[in-house]
This record gives C-alpha cells, sequence and structure tokens, in this order.
C-alpha cells in the first residue's frame, strides 16, 4: 500500500514482476515484455475489510493487505482473455475460498491498466453490489505548468455526479455510477490548490480542494464513500487521489 508522493513511473519496465506468471489453463508460455500487461488493483469499496488481491490462478498476490484507500504497486501478468481477479481477506491462505470473484477481462499485451474494487460487499442488488472495474492508462501528455486528472464516480449510492472542476458554475463532467472520465484526463493547472465542486444525486453540492500538484503527473481522482454519510465517518464522501506510483491521499469536502 502507498501514501502521498508524486514520481511517474506509468511503464512496463517498472512494473513489479510477479515470481509466477502464468495462469492455470493457459496455453502459450510468458517469455517478453510483449506478452504481459502492466496492472495495478485499488481498493475502493467501504464497506469491505482489507483484502489480498490475485488473479485467479496465480497464487501470488498482485497485492496484499490493501485497506479502504489503498493501492497496490503495478505488477506483470499475462496478456489473456477471461482474466478473474479473486478478493481474500487479508491474510488468508491463497487456497482458501475467495470471499469475492470478479467477471473475466482482457489483459491485453504491453497494456497498462487500474483495476479497481468498487461497490458494496453488503450488497446483493445488480447496480450497487460488488465489483471490479478496468480502466486503461491512457493519459494524454502533459503540458508545461500542468498536471492530468481522470475522475472516477464509484460511489455506490449516487446513480450521477456532476462535476466542476474550477468551481465556476458550470458542470465540466457527468458521471453515471462506477463511470470513469475520458481516458486523457482533465488538464490541471500545477502548483496551486484546484477547487472541485460536486452535485450528488442532483441535490447535495460538496465542495473540495485539490491540494497543489507540480507540473507533470497524471492522477485518478476518485469519488467515493457513501452518499448522505455523515462528515468524520470513514464512508463519508470523499475524494481518493492516485498517482501513477500508486500513492494514494485522501481528501475530505471543505469546512
Amino acid at each position: 500500500m502507498n501514501r502521498s508522493g508524486h514520481r511517474n513511473t506509468r511503464t512496463l519496465a517498472a512494473a513489479v514482476v510477479l515470481p509466477l506468471l502464468f495462469l492455470s489453463g493457459c496455453k502459450e508460455q510468458v517469455t517478453t515484455l510483449d506478452d504481459v500487461a502492466s496492472v495495478r488493483i485499488v481498493h475502493n469499496s467501504p464497506d469491505i475489510p482489507a483484502v489480498d488481491a490475485y488473479v485467479e490462478g496465480i497464487f501470488i498476490p498482485l497485492a496484499a493487505g490493501l485497506e479502504y484507500g489503498d493501492a497496490g504497486d503495478f505488477g506483470l501478468l499475462p496478456a489473456v482473455k477471461g482474466a478473474i481477479f479473486e478478493l481474500r481477506e487479508a491474510g488468508a491462505d491463497p487456497g482458501s475460498d475467495p470471499l469475492f470473484m470478479s467477471e473475466g477481462f482482457t489483459l491485453a499485451p504491453s497494456e497498462t491498466s487500474t483495476a479497481t474494487i468498487v461497490g458494496l460487499g453488503s450488497s446483493q442488488d445488480e447496480g450497487d453490489s460488488l465489483r471490479v472495474i478496468m480502466d486503461r492508462e491512457e493519459f494524454a501528455e502533459v503540458g508545461g505548468g500542468t498536471w492530468r486528472a481522470r475522475f472516477s464516480q464509484v460511489v455506490s449510492n449516487a446513480d450521477v455526479v456532476d462535476i466542476d472542476i474550477d468551481d465556476d458554475g458550470t458542470i465540466d463532467e457527468t458521471l453515471d455510477r462506477f463511470d470513469t472520465s475520458n481516458p486523457v484526463g482533465f488538464v490541471m493547472p500545477a502548483d496551486q490548490p484546484n477547487p472541485i465542486t460536486l452535485v450528488v444525486n442532483g441535490e447535495p453540492v460538496l465542495k473540495f480542494t485539490l491540494p497543489p500538484v507540480p507540473e507533470g503527473p497524471e492522477y485518478f481522482v476518485y469519488i467515493t464513500g457513501l452518499a448522505g454519510t455523515p462528515v468524520g465517518d470513514p464512508a463519508e464522501v470523499r475524494l481518493l487521489m492516485m498517482n501513477t506510483e500508486s500513492q494514494t491521499l485522501f481528501v475530505t469536502r471543505d469546512d
């Protein structure tokens, strides 16, 4: 798990190579970086415990001991179709039954992706139950004096969130539940606070201020938590910033 910091290492060569680079049932052995995908996983479900995250058939965890708000480092995985993520309670035996198994995902050769654990473990509803969503890393180049932010709406009980990025009264993005904004990211001014206003389910207006970020980095900014949760509760609506080195920072609403 990682907390705060600014360095850009989003490359296949920088990813952690898992000791076991094959999946059960795979017919082709991984031999070069052209055969693998770079993947990390983020814990963004406010009501499940700390977990170890695996890919089915690999008994070394992709990330271990992830608590809500934590992100694992990038790992190199076989480029296959139908890769299934498994979640086990932190410290559980790798051979034990998982708490959760995702749908199958295609891990494309030489691609870099972020898998995010979202939804509620306590729900059986198709709309907000526990799941994994996958986003390819496709940020555009960063210009001088700027950084880039890509927003993801993972508030499980919010059908829609409107985002005003610079608090000028204009809605810059509207995201349905579990959607992520354009892969290239929004251009943000560097070295200064960035105000963010959210309208959740058309009602409450929540104001946040992202801390100053130096020129160059790329961040996912997750809108996370549960709408209607009191301030100070661990599940309150917050922003979770995550840079390319998987370092994370919760941002609480302005007073």
